[in-house]
């Protein structure tokens, strides 16, 4: 018997997944002639931007939550969609315990404790990074103690999504003087970021739960072979799969990836970064309190809760890097219950118990593989070795933004924007964005 043609949809470019960097790559395309599909592995648009309504009643993300900055990309969308955004001063809505044990407020830990205040202001001496030094390493040799690495710890490279000794020093303090420049200021979608993604995919061809096993760079353009041996062809491809997914070889490229590619997947890891989401009963600090920085194995704790006219109580707690590989060792419901140790001892409460809690494992999400990207020790300028474009292949992603908007949804956006240009490349662009013009 033989066995029947596969039937193959053709398209003008193809991109490879619908999260942010893949609906903003679409999105730049839908004003144009062209014909775009998007193809995505889960059953849901949003890659590692999931907004959950069913948890508490109201939009909790169990991804991507903060809008880094007040002048970036995502603001765009905030301001065109009208949504209502809460911002985290992180001065007097956020306790820290010193390590005296007193628990105060941000502005008030800094007034009094000099060390604590240097890990926020980041006043450190003007020394350059060696070129293989991790960022623990170089705060250790610019005079940071136990004290002050502790503190780097529970905040900044809890963020970062990787425990100091992982991230890449000169690519960290390329980072920080971004973050000087706009000031560090953080936002939280009251609405969700759900709502960017819906709007983003508004008017896009996108098929769901195709998993792309295979992609062929051929002299017409690019074959793509999904898992179930759908086939997919077009003269371009917008590549936004996250680095561990394609560190771990689960899509063939034919021919290999080459040796560009190649070190920057092996200069960038994907950080171990979990949430757990927990509802409880009762207010567990003043109103005016967000966030809660803590000493335990979840260092950072924020509420979803707060901005919202609600009687639900919910808090999230943020953990990475060792903690969180240590934690997820433990088993989900040892995790949760662990976890929340951290914040029983901040608020002194040893009995406190959640009404339900959700533990949000990335690493081990196959589709994500890890949080966000970092830069290893000594691989500077890998981002931009990714983000190269190697036609009929281009590269999008928040890993492949620069390191000032790396790691965040703004970054993603950008990231998807300038590879859509670059395709356009293919066709012979007129103009680009403002105005712009297409020829077959």
């Amino acid at each position: 018997m033989t066995q029947a043609a596969v039937e193959v949809e053709k398209a003008d470019v193809i991109v490879l997944g619908a999260g942010v960097a893949g609906l903003s790559a679409a999105h730049a395309l839908v004003d144009t002639d062209l014909d775009v599909l998007v193809l995505e592995a889960r059953d849901r648009l949003g890659g590692r931007v999931h907004t959950d309504k069913h948890f508490a009643g109201f939009p909790v993300e169990l991804g991507a939550e903060f809008v880094h900055g007040a002048r970036v990309k995502t603001w765009e969308w905030i301001e065109r969609l009208g949504l209502q955004t809460k911002h985290w001063r992180r001065t007097d809505d956020s306790w820290v315990r010193l390590a005296d044990g007193s628990r105060l407020t941000m502005s008030e830990a800094r007034g009094v404790s000099p060390a604590f205040d240097l890990t926020r202001s980041w006043d450190i001496p003007d020394v350059a990074a060696r070129p293989f030094e991790s960022f623990d390493r170089y705060l250790s040799r610019v005079g940071f103690d136990a004290e002050q690495l502790d503190y780097v710890r529970r905040a900044y490279a809890n963020a970062a999504g990787e425990s100091l000794r992982h991230l890449d020093a000169r690519s960290m303090l390329d980072s920080l003087k971004s973050l000087e420049e706009d000031g560090g200021e953080d936002f939280r979608l009251l609405d969700g970021y759900g709502a960017i993604i819906e709007a983003l995919g508004i008017g896009l061809e996108i098929v769901t739960d195709t998993v792309v096993s295979r992609v062929v760079a051929t002299e017409d353009g690019v074959e793509v072979t999904a898992r179930d041996g759908r086939r997919f062809e077009a003269k371009g491809a917008i590549v936004t799969l996250p680095v561990g997914v394609l560190a771990a070889g689960d899509v063939e490229f034919d021919p290999p990836l080459d040796d560009l590619k190649g070190e920057a997947l092996a200069g960038l890891g994907m950080g171990p970064v979990i949430k757990i989401v927990y509802r409880f009963a009762e207010r567990l600090a003043p109103p005016e309190i967000q966030a809660v920085y803590a000493a335990g194995r979840a260092p950072m704790w924020w509420s979803p809760s707060s901005g919202h006219p609600t009687d639900a109580v919910v808090w999230t707690a943020f953990v990475s890097g060792d903690a969180a590989v240590d934690l997820l060792r433990l088993g989900e419901e040892a995790a949760i219950d662990h976890a929340l140790d951290s914040l029983r001892r901040e608020l002194g409460r040893p009995g406190l118990k959640p009404l339900d809690a959700l533990l949000v494992d990335w690493p081990n999400d196959p589709f994500a593989a890890g949080g966000y990207s970092y830069v290893r020790p000594g691989h500077r300028g890998v981002r931009e070795r990714l983000a190269a474009p190697t036609p009929p292949l281009f590269w999008a992603g928040e890993a492949t933004a620069p390191e000032r908007d790396a790691a965040t949804v703004h970054g993603a956006l950008l990231s998807g924007e300038r590879a859509a240009q670059e395709a356009l490349g293919l066709f012979g662009v007129v103009h680009t964005y403002d105005g712009l013009e297409v020829t077959h």
